[in-house]
């Protein structure tokens, strides 16, 4: 059956979408291509739409995903360069797939969404937005909220850097105007982040200090061209796109495996861990310098790196690797627990986001009043991620417990938008103004989850920003996307409660 698009008596709800991520940029596609309901307005902080790739232009910035598998499902793109793509290039296909659906037209940049509240009364989200160029603020009311603001959005900058005088910032924030030519650069963490900035920037610096609180797991990155005989196949040949499409996201698939403690699911694991080892032991030929190149825990717990350049970068004469704990910063100076000193130009924080600490204090107020931050604390009960029993008629995207560790995440995307608009025909099908998940569905998942967990490798001691400080996993999902999907493959009614409109 397809989907309810208008109330009975022809209008449809009025939607307010924050963020023109990824996430944003589908749930608007999708409502304009399956529910007709073009009711709806995005709001962006930025002066531009792309989400984290438009923030994220730090040097040899790029997708660890491959690219075939790194673009929507109902738009596909034949033109990839790569195997693997770079952020421009991630960003121009958001572009042009905006420019393609008019989103342009529906999109208010500069725009911060300062507060979001729910009328009870009147059943209806009220957001409070200030235009970051001329000053004004208003406000917007809405019958639902998408909310596509993403995990990746706040740069974690730690007090203790606050210290250094010289030019500073955080990958997330890449400052181009400084010129890093000849430069004494120190790069601080380890992450995904720093393994792409390191080999960026190698070439251009005149000394680089690395500092590495814990060593990543990294894999080869075979990235290649991709010829003008497969952008012909994809484009012009039926089926071929989809077919490798669907091979590489079932590869992908399979490896979730990998990240499972059980003794049965050693095997793949142990098969990538030694395929690490041995990318390792041929790329550092010095023993000292891969031994502090070498993790301490189990593959998998931690983002595992896909690189083929970053271990190289290490290895030159103009890098140092720095194991031992910033115990001071002053002036210019990092100062080491074991009394040594660097004198550095400019600091480069690859410290990562708060992922654990997505809303500020009050920024949504839901049902009865509820600080939806101090209601979930650090740790949230919704339903799959994608709502909450506080937050009637407001939708998640990579919300708590839907992120990946071995797969597309524009695939979770696309199935929660999914949900989102079976749950909005629903609404319009049967005359609803409010639905709201009960804290009993809620429950049941987190339950789940945290069974689940225990036999995945995620919740192993190795202090991840998967875990809340209670080492509680609420980033991930526990399984693969594709039970994930058969899980809201359908709309389940008897998991919320709903009110009529009047």
């Amino acid at each position: 059956m397809g989907h309810t698009k208008t109330y009975k008596d022809g209008s449809t709800p009025v939607v307010a979408i924050i963020g023109a991520g990824f996430s944003g940029i589908c749930a608007a596609i999708r409502l304009q291509t399956e529910l007709n309901l073009h009711t709806y307005d995005i709001f962006e902080l930025e002066p531009d739409l792309g989400g984290t790739w438009w923030s994220n232009t730090y040097p040899n910035v790029a997708c660890d995903v491959k690219s075939i598998n790194y673009a929507f499902s109902f738009e596909p793109n034949y033109d990839w360069s790569h195997t693997y793509s770079g952020g421009a290039e991630i960003w121009e296909y958001l572009r042009r797939v905006a420019r393609k659906h008019h989103l342009y037209d529906k999109i208010r940049f500069r725009t911060e969404i300062t507060h979001v509240e729910w009328d009870g009364g009147r059943q209806k989200w009220v957001l409070d937005y200030t235009n970051r160029s001329t000053g004004d603020q208003g406000q917007y009311e809405a019958d639902i909220v998408f909310s596509g603001m993403g995990p990746l959005r706040i740069p974690k900058i730690p007090k203790e850097f606050e210290a250094f005088e010289g030019p500073k910032w955080h990958t997330a924030q890449w400052n181009h105007s400084c010129d890093l030519t000849n430069k004494r650069v120190a790069v601080v963490g380890s992450g995904a982040s720093a393994i792409q900035v390191v080999p960026g920037i190698v070439d251009t610096v005149k000394h680089l200090d690395y500092y590495q609180r814990t060593a990543s797991y990294v894999v080869p990155r075979h990235n290649v061209p991709t010829n003008a005989l497969w952008k012909f196949l994809f484009r012009y040949v039926p089926f071929v796109h989809f077919i490798v499409y669907k091979l590489q996201y079932w590869a992908s698939e399979y490896t979730i495996a990998a990240f499972s403690t059980k003794l049965v699911d050693r095997i793949p694991r142990l098969v990538m861990t030694a395929m690490a080892w041995l990318f390792r032991f041929i790329q550092i030929r010095n023993k000292q310098l891969r031994a502090k190149l070498t993790p301490k825990y189990e593959m998998g717990c931690r983002r595992i790196a896909v690189s083929s350049d970053y271990y190289p970068a290490l290895a030159r004469k103009n890098v140092q690797v720095h194991t031992e704990e910033i115990t001071g910063v002053k002036g210019h100076s990092i100062m080491l627990a074991d009394g040594t000193l660097q004198e550095v130009d400019v600091l480069v924080l690859a410290t990562g986001f708060q992922v654990q600490d997505p809303l500020p204090s009050r920024f949504v107020i839901g049902k009865d009043g509820v600080d939806v931050k101090t209601s979930w604390g650090i740790n949230p009960q919704t339903y799959y991620g994608i709502t909450s029993p506080e937050t009637p008629n407001m939708f998640f995207l990579l919300g708590p417990n839907t992120g990946l560790g071995h797969n597309s995440i524009l695939f979770m995307i696309e199935t929660q938008v999914e949900y989102a608009l079976k749950a909005i025909s629903y609404m319009m099908k049967h005359n609803l103004a409010q639905l709201q998940v009960t804290p009993q569905a809620c429950k049941a998942f987190a339950d789940e989850v945290d069974e689940k967990m225990k036999g995945m490798v995620w919740s192993t001691t190795c202090n991840s920003w998967y875990q809340n400080k209670e080492g509680r996993v609420t980033a991930l999902w526990w399984s693969s996307c594709s039970r994930y999907w058969w899980r809201l493959r359908k709309f389940r009614a008897d998991k919320f409660v709903s009110v009529k409109r009047i």
